[in-house]
């Protein structure tokens, strides 16, 4: 059976400047960005040439995390 890696969660301070990182500077795609509420969303970025693995960007909730 075959096995890989779907998303991986990476805690980022905030969610537009980790999308401008990883899209602009590193060439991923930027690939679902979802408001779940007024200070959460679900973004996911994908390296350049995968089809099945992806960055789940997750804001930090404070400066402790």
């Amino acid at each position: 059976m075959r096995q890989f890696l779907s998303a991986l969660a990476l805690v980022v301070p905030d969610y537009d400047e980790a999308i401008a990182f990883y899209v602009s500077k590193l060439g991923f795609t930027l690939t679902e960005d979802t408001r779940l509420s007024d200070a959460k969303r679900w973004v996911r970025v994908t390296p350049p040439g995968a089809a099945e693995t992806s960055l789940l960007l997750a804001k930090a909730k404070g400066p402790d995390q």
